[in-house]
């Protein structure tokens, strides 16, 4: 049902209601209240005949939506109202002051050696280091620990880039070499040409010969760096045979994963690289031929036009305007401006994802060429890029020439729920965590009220959704009276202050008029609104005899747990009651010609109800009633015994003393 506020409270400046308009109600986080103060010119109920509350003031009875009127009932539920994994670790950086363990050079007695009493030293053929006391590269006596050099310039003078085999020493503590080589394999640059090594026990991977890793090699001569001559000068052993198979194995499979990753790129670039050249459409099935049979030319016909509307796919998330319109026959200047105005407002409204799903093509008999026509439904999804569908419906043809689909028409269907107005008017938007506010330049002035305003409602509306379908953000347009009776295909009227629409089984989005939206009744109508959003979405129960359910929690919502008292639908509750009512709180929805305060009444009772039972039961328990009915299609009856353990009959006739009780 539309919301219709009270012809008291529409601002006297038809048009122009200013949300930022000061006011001397005070702010709606501020005032709990039945969802709005009324305005101060407001008559009194006396006045009216009508209590507080008229929501069918002026032509509202004509504007009821009914079955018999409405080819989408269930289209439009609208309420009366008053008025990645953690990054790979980095390698950790040589530790200042780190002393490697002190190694010592093998001291196993060599078998029938018995060592000179006096120590000659034999001149090597090469140069060598200086010899000292201590083995090559440690410290002198008195020094500090190798480990504090710094590793460019490791102790003896030796760059670090020259450890024995080769290994790299980056990230290592103390200059040690990084190595995968097993524990016993030869080293390279040991004495004689590598010495088997044994493995170090708590050094898994370092290198295990007699030098800590890092310091200089053995000299050619067989004596090691820096000791006195004091080690047999025998020849040095044979050089082990390299082990080459498992150096090829590994190359081997370098080469072969860089020749798999080159072919996938290639596979996936080449395409898209060769379109970007010849500007041609992604290549797909060849045409079958004008003559072939109809279904295999349609279903080639539309993988044609499936490959153009790809082209806009992308261009779309990526922002190339350009790209975007390249699908365009450049004959066609009405189909280019219309795309530009999508373009620019789905860009507007951040849209994160985007589908154009075309229908099944049917020929078109024309000059200049062969021609299809098809329509398309369109889903934005906005900020986050999963979202239900919208189907905004668009009509249009395409010209085929060279392989290629060529958009030469473009025009929004006029039927509830389109056109959505992304695809009619060129936007200016805002967005926040829960919802995405949209409206035209002459209005983007409203956008930091409406934007604040929607997104506290949205927090109360989420209470109210299933779990697991909250939707992914709700979507608000603000209009203004030409954008309200075209957007949608709705026109609700004038004496409106809000809709919900369904536009898809699984979505609903909000429209709102300026000339009836005021800062008083802002809040009230977006927590109303966005409720149905949020507890509708999926299919559901839409039979006249929900209607009591679909409307009290929406008003619950509005209420906002304000007192009962403050409930600016009193007047018209009180009158009903006086009135003989009969105590039945399931309120079908009101025929055609129903009195304006008859109306407002049922909506009120009808939250009274629901506010009953929240109060008895909790709001969790409250919502879960709910969607077993509406969703589930369980009766009333069976859902309160199941869901609430008491009987229907005994709780409605509670919940008809609740309302009679706040009346009093």
């Amino acid at each position: 049902m539309p919301l219709i506020p009270d012809s008291t409270a529409v601002s006297p400046t038809r048009g122009r209601n200013p949300l930022v308009a000061s006011t001397s109600v005070p702010p709606e986080d501020e005032t709990h209240s039945a969802g709005w103060p009324p305005p101060a010119d407001r008559r009194s109920p006396d006045e009216t005949g009508t209590g507080a509350v008229d929501p069918w003031a002026r032509s509202a009875p004509e504007l009821l939506p009914l079955d018999e009127e409405d080819p989408t009932p269930a289209a439009v539920i609208a309420a009366a109202h008053s008025a990645a994994p953690p990054d790979d670790e980095q390698p950790t950086a040589p530790l200042a002051g780190y002393a490697p363990p002190q190694v010592e050079p093998p001291t196993l007695p060599l078998a029938a050696y018995a060592p000179p009493a006096e120590v000659t030293f034999v001149q090597p053929a090469t140069p060598m280091p200086p010899v000292s006391s201590v083995p090559g590269g440690y410290p002198p006596p008195g020094s500090s620990a190798p480990g504090g050099y710094p590793v460019s310039a490791t102790p003896g003078g030796y760059p670090v880039s020259a450890t024995p085999g080769g290994y790299p020493v980056s990230a290592t503590p103390g200059g040690y070499p990084v190595s995968a080589t097993p524990g016993g394999y030869p080293v390279s640059g040991m004495p004689g040409g590598g010495h088997q090594a044994r493995p170090v026990s708590g050094m898994p991977g370092y290198p295990v010969s007699g030098i800590p890793g890092g310091y200089p090699p053995f000299p050619a001569s067989g004596v090691p760096g820096g000791h006195p001559a004091g080690w047999p000068q025998g020849g040095p052993p044979p050089r082990p045979r390299r082990r080459w198979g498992r150096l090829l194995a590994i190359v081997a499979v370098v080469v072969l994963v860089f020749c798999l990753v080159a072919g996938g790129l290639a596979v996936l670039a080449f395409p898209w690289l060769k379109n970007r050249l010849d500007g041609a459409a992604p290549t797909g099935a060849p045409s079958p031929g004008p003559n072939a049979p109809f279904a295999a030319r349609q279903a080639w016909i539309k993988d044609r036009i499936g490959a153009a509307l790809t082209e806009q796919h992308r261009a779309l998330l990526a922002g190339d305007e350009a790209a975007y319109l390249s699908v365009v026959d450049t004959a066609a200047p009405q189909v280019l401006d219309g795309m530009r105005t999508q373009f620019r407002s789905l860009r507007a409204m951040r849209v994160a994802q985007w589908s154009d799903e075309p229908s099944n093509p049917t020929p078109v008999a024309a000059e200049g060429g062969e021609q299809w026509s098809t329509e398309l439904r369109g889903t934005p999804c906005f900020v986050t890029p999963t979202c239900a569908k919208a189907g905004a419906r668009a009509q249009t043809r395409w010209r085929i020439r060279d392989g290629r689909a060529w958009l030469i028409e473009w025009r929004p269907v006029a039927a509830q729920p389109s056109p959505h107005p992304w695809q009619v008017a060129e936007l200016v938007a805002d967005a926040g965590e829960r919802t995405v506010v949209a409206t035209t330049p002459d209005y983007a002035g409203e956008l930091p009220t409406l934007l604040a305003e929607a997104e506290k409602a949205a927090r109360v509306a989420d209470r109210f959704a299933r779990a697991g379908a909250v939707p992914a953000r709700y979507v608000v347009y603000y209009a203004g009276s030409d954008e309200w009776r075209r957007w949608f295909t709705w026109n609700p009227g004038d004496t409106v202050s809000g809709v919900a629409l369904r536009v898809s089984v699984e979505r609903w989005e909000l429209m709102l008029y300026d000339d009836n939206i005021t800062p008083e009744v802002l809040g009230g109508v977006l927590r109303h609104e966005l409720t149905h959003a949020s507890s509708l979405a999926g299919p559901f129960k839409d039979s006249d005899s929900m209607w009591w359910l679909h409307e009290g929690l929406a008003e619950y919502a509005l209420m906002d747990g304000a007192r009962v008292r403050d409930y600016l639908r009193m007047p018209a509750i009180r009158q009903l009651v006086e009135d003989g009512w009969n105590g039945d709180v399931e309120f079908t929805d009101p025929p055609k010609g129903t009195k304006g305060w008859i109306v407002s009444a049922r909506y009120g009772m009808s939250a009274l109800a629901v506010r009953h039972l929240a109060d008895r039961f909790g709001e969790d328990r409250l919502v879960e009633f709910f969607h077993r009915v509406v969703h589930d299609g369980v009766t009333v009856p069976v859902a309160a015994r199941e869901t609430l353990g008491v009987e229907w009959a005994v709780l409605e006739r509670e919940c008809a003393d609740f309302i009679r009780h706040s009346v009093a």
